[in-house]
């Protein structure tokens, strides 16, 4: 572990664009988690940002949120560049935002939405089932988590395919994308947004998108602008992070057949397994403001210097986990933070959870066995939500 007079700067780490984050994004974080407890980097924009690589440490941070604030989560974005409402919004105000979400995400709210996932999922999958393979990214795990988000914020599903385009220009372009083309998708987001939100003033719908344009905060309703925020947050997280977990869980069954036999002859052990899964393979790094100076464990940090959260790396601490870095499908008491901690815990893990769940069971159903496709190339981006963005699998009748 590194001392406390010792903490390395790290040249050449960018986060989201380091080649080595790409296909092995795991296997490089628990390189650099045996090699340091934190490190820094002069790399990722004006201000100095700390990397955290252990459970604990993360874990604290994510629920400090008086010392290590939410006011900017990118820690390549000028701080009051964006305010993703409530992300970015520390409590108390963060809480009266958060409770507008809360029960549209509850676990009887979700329960209620089970019959509607597992019938998207099956139509899904019963597309290409017979066809013995197909991209799995392109053709199921981007469209199946997407239509269930669309469908309860009130976003026309028929556009599913433009709303991805604009989500993939933004997020997944890396640090060597054009900015142009980032703005571009962010002005056509928002616009599409602020068409719906007028669209609700004047007549809601039984939606998400209209129990926002109605609800009140202090007794007063929401403004546009923290409607838009809070709808553009909503959007990139409901457009992104399922996508990105099942792209891992896949990749990882496709390459270890016991796992995916094991669900396949246990079908009750697939809620145990997801959570596994979450655990290994998280694919969320979130970023915090440091709000004084303060030298907190060793780290010498000074008001204003970012702190970066990599929950794929604290999932896979030994010190938190035995055998932290093997898939155990049996792992109980798995307290595992890749939907975060804290006040700003991810609102949505209740239907991400039944989401993953239902795509296991009824894939296992219907395709039992299949495997990575060795003669397409994968492709995988890195950053704030990681994921693969071509997964090739194919199974018995090509």
């Amino acid at each position: 572990m590194d001392s406390p007079a010792a903490v390395p700067v790290l040249d050449g780490f960018h986060y989201g664009t380091d080649p080595g984050l790409l296909a092995s994004m795991w296997e490089r974080w628990d390189e650099l988690r045996r090699d340091h407890r934190f490190f820094k980097t002069m790399d990722n924009g004006p201000d100095p940002v700390w990397v955290m690589t252990r459970y604990a440490d993360i874990r604290d941070a994510l629920r400090d949120y008086d010392l290590f604030s939410n006011e900017c989560v990118q820690v390549t974005d000028p701080v009051g560049a964006h305010k993703w409402i409530p992300e970015e919004l520390d409590p108390p105000e963060h809480g009266k935002y958060r409770q507008l979400l809360t029960p549209s995400f509850a676990p009887s709210a979700v329960e209620a939405l089970e019959p509607r996932v597992r019938e998207l999922c099956i139509e899904l999958i019963e597309q290409f089932a017979d066809q013995g393979s197909c991209d799995f990214f392109t053709d199921f795990a981007r469209l199946f988590p997407t239509t269930i988000f669309m469908e309860i914020m009130g976003l026309p599903v028929d556009r599913a395919g433009e709303f991805l385009q604009w989500a993939h220009d933004l997020m997944h372009t890396g640090g060597d994308s054009d900015p142009a083309q980032r703005e571009e998708a962010t002005m056509k987001i928002m616009g599409m947004l602020g068409q719906l939100v007028a669209e609700r003033r004047s007549n809601p719908q039984d939606d998400l998108m209209s129990q926002l344009v109605t609800a009140e905060i202090d007794g007063q309703p929401i403004d546009d602008m923290a409607l838009l925020e809070m709808c553009f947050l909503l959007y990139m997280a409901g457009l992104d992070t399922v996508a990105g977990e099942l792209g891992a869980f896949f990749h990882h069954l496709s390459t270890h057949p016991e796992d995916r036999k094991r669900i396949v002859d246990d079908p009750a052990c697939i809620p145990n397994a997801a959570e596994e899964l979450l655990r290994a393979f998280a694919i969320v790094t979130t970023g915090r403001l440091v709000t004084r100076d303060v030298k907190w464990n060793g780290c010498p940090m000074k008001a204003g210097d970012r702190v970066l959260l990599p929950t794929p790396s604290a999932n896979r601490d030994h010190e938190a986990f035995e055998n932290s870095t093997s898939v155990d499908l049996d792992r109980q008491d798995n307290r595992h933070i890749a939907f975060g901690a804290g006040p700003h815990r991810c609102v949505g893990s209740n239907l991400a959870r039944l989401e993953l769940v239902v795509a296991l069971e009824e894939w296992h159903r219907r395709i039992p066995e299949y495997s990575l496709d060795a003669s397409e190339p994968l492709k995988f981006h890195s950053g704030g939500v990681a994921g693969f963005e071509k997964l090739p699998l194919t199974w018995p009748g090509t």
